[in-house]
């Protein structure tokens, strides 16, 4: 493509264009499939030099075949009243004063000018650069015009757009993710909310002939771009998602045979590549499994809207991927918040899966939050692949529910939390972990990445650290977890082991993690017992921390045992049987480290809040054991007092000592 200057009248009014990079006549003889019919007669006007004769028969046959008929028909006949209506004026009347938002974070072009590579952050947040080009505002917009009419929508969309096309040359060599406002994943997404937009805008007198050109040489370059720069994991989802909706939508570019086949060849082979035999997405992230699913949704629903026969791969390749979230599924509906991702909504999964596939009863049972269908038939479960380990005594909502990460490193998005647990009982989050943060250099951001965020083992003051030398294979799609997990009425197991080293220079220390859920003990409720086994390969002493981060509660420490009191009478007892350790609450400290912290997402500084987290600070040399206790319980019955158990590694045995001061062994 070569760099040129052409004239457009944009259609408020007239303008000098420095954009799109591609020439209208570029696109009318290089780029625009002139066997159709209704064009044929373009190339003849191009040679006479007819530019807006051309523009003409083009934009004829836009507005004749748009599929606003079909496509988006439900969001485009969409009806507001009252408080609904009420609502979407005012988002509307923001972003028609240039009030945008990205990432959650607003901001307010004063003069009406937009600056596509403004970063107003206070910590300059790349994200906001990047994600302002989805354009999402601008389906709000259009949503607006559709309800109420009102053009001057229509001229603030045409002025930002035209604004962008502008500014935002399409990159002819940059990579993947060069420039503020090409990055793939976003040229992926925004083609979603630019098929929306235009099929709502389409029918205003302000979009003429010549922009309606403008416009369609921009989606030409989104497909260049899409098909020549492909990546991998999530972002190549939402590239491929994005040039296939080019390729059904506007088949009238030259391109889109070849696009389209290479886009459904690669969405066929994606499944194989990046979803564990167990369903798992690779990158082991519940939010980013999600991202994958809806866009795998958006081509079958784009299929079905046009009603095209559906790529059936995509429905059989979905199933496993739906049940992950009800596999994982905590009490209150959603899922522990896996390395860059989020708790899910399960029910609003499955609302979907339950359509997809109705002769699944778990979905339809998820979907009507029990109101029909039925649980599924197992409890606790275990991921062979992706090594996730789930704990429950049953689907109720006040079940008493655990995870354990026994997966391994995984394709992105990961987090240094081999061997952590999190907890859930009685209604409440007892025990929780760092979660997720924006994606900057800050000490949360690097927090919530470290070891110290998640309830497992730090040693000598260091983290784990995998991501030094892992390198994600093809071929570790298909490698087992390295996990070990049985259930029974009475107690299920599951261990793992952290081998990869502590630190910069991976000092090797091995951690062998257990966890035990006992269910059925004579006159205890249901709890469990964390086994953690350190081993180096000399005798020089060593320092641990096990970190047990709660949700907000009343912490109180004694000894060797410390509970917290989560109100309405639930609450969580712990105790080592490390005698000689000792219990710190580390709560909202950032001397001599970030600990102890729960990331909030309001666009500002300080985005966290102190949550109690008591950490157990001992020392080993060689090898030892450590037996923790967490028994969680309601109505105000503690009935722990403390743990004993030989430091052996070797020794299998410990004993609880019980609140009216008895001992039980348990093997």
């Amino acid at each position: 493509m070569k760099r040129q200057l052409f004239a457009v009248i944009a259609c408020a009014a007239a303008v000098c264009a420095a954009g799109p990079r591609t020439t209208p006549e570029e696109f009318f003889t290089k780029h625009l499939d002139t066997s159709i019919p209704a064009l044929s007669s373009i190339p003849a006007k191009m040679a006479a030099g007819d530019l807006a004769g051309a523009e003409k028969v083009f934009a004829d046959h836009v507005r004749a075949t748009l599929r606003n008929d079909a496509l988006n028909k439900d969001w485009l006949e969409r009806k507001y009243e009252g408080k609904a209506l009420r609502a979407l004026k005012r988002r509307a009347g923001e972003i028609m004063d240039y009030r945008l938002s990205s990432c959650g974070m607003p901001h307010h072009f004063t003069d009406h000018k937009v600056d596509w590579d403004l970063n107003p952050t206070f910590n300059k947040y790349k994200e906001w650069t990047w994600q302002l080009s989805r354009h999402p505002f601008w389906t709000t917009l259009a949503e607006y015009y559709t309800a109420t009419g009102d053009e001057k929508a229509v001229t603030v969309w045409i002025d930002m757009i035209s604004s962008w096309f502008d500014q935002a040359l399409v990159p002819e060599k940059a990579g993947p993710g060069a420039t503020h406002c090409w990055r793939t994943i976003e040229a992926g997404i925004r083609m979603t909310g630019w098929s929306r937009q235009i099929a709502a805008f389409a029918k205003s007198p302000q979009v003429t002939d010549e922009f309606l050109t403008r416009y369609f040489i921009s989606i030409w370059e989104h497909g260049w771009r899409l098909r020549n720069n492909s990546t991998h994991g999530n972002w190549l989802l939402m590239e491929l998602h994005g040039l296939l909706r080019i390729t059904l939508l506007y088949p009238f570019l030259n391109d889109a045979p070849e696009w389209k086949a290479y886009a459904l060849k690669l969405l066929g082979e994606e499944f194989s590549r990046q979803v564990y035999p167990d369903g798992f997405q690779y990158e082991l992230a519940t939010g980013y499994h999600g991202v994958v699913i809806s866009n795998y949704l958006g081509v079958f629903d784009l299929y079905e809207q046009l009603e095209l026969e559906k790529p059936e791969f995509i429905r059989k390749g979905l199933e496993k991927m739906f049940e992950v979230y009800v596999r994982l599924a905590t009490p209150n509906g959603g899922t522990p918040t896996l390395n860059d991702g989020g708790s899910m909504d399960v029910a609003r999964w499955c609302r979907t899966a339950a359509k997809l596939y109705p002769q699944r009863a778990d979905f339809r049972w998820f979907a009507t939050e029990g109101k029909e269908g039925a649980p599924p038939d197992y409890l606790s479960t275990v991921f062979p692949w992706a090594g996730a380990v789930v704990f429950r005594t049953s689907w109720a909502k006040d079940a008493v529910w655990g995870y354990m990460d026994a997966s391994p490193f995984g394709r992105g998005h990961q987090h240094e939390d081999k061997l952590n647990f999190v907890m859930r009982a009685y209604g409440k989050q007892l025990l929780t972990e760092g979660g997720n943060y924006m994606y900057d250099s800050s000490d949360c951001r690097k927090y919530v990445l470290s070891t110290r965020a998640h309830n497992t083992i730090r040693v000598d003051g260091f983290e784990q650290n995998r991501r030094r030398t892992y390198r994600w294979k093809d071929e570790d799609i298909n490698v087992k977890a390295d996990v070990e997990f049985s259930a029974s009425p009475a107690r299920d197991v599951a261990r793992s082991v952290y081998k990869d080293g502590y630190g910069p220079q991976q000092k090797p220390v091995t951690h062998d993690r257990t966890v035990l859920f006992l269910k059925e003990e004579p006159g205890l409720a249901p709890f469990f017992v964390v086994v953690d086994r350190l081993s180096a390969p000399n005798d020089r002493p060593h320092a641990f921390e096990i970190m047990w981060h709660l949700e907000t509660c009343q912490l109180a420490i004694d000894g060797q045992t410390f509970t917290g009191d989560f109100g309405d009478g639930v609450g969580l007892a712990a105790a080592t049987s490390d005698a000689s350790a000792k219990i710190t609450d580390m709560k909202g400290q950032h001397e001599p480290y970030f600990q102890g912290w729960m990331p909030i997402w309001k666009g500002g500084p300080h985005e966290h809040r102190p949550i109690p987290t008591p950490v157990v600070q001992g020392t080993f040399s060689g090898a030892k054991r450590i037996v923790t206790v967490l028994y969680p319980y309601r109505d105000g019955k503690n009935m722990l007092r403390g743990v004993k158990a030989d430091p052996d590694p070797q020794a299998t045995s410990f004993t609880l000592v019980l609140a009216d001061g008895t001992e039980r062994t348990i093997q």
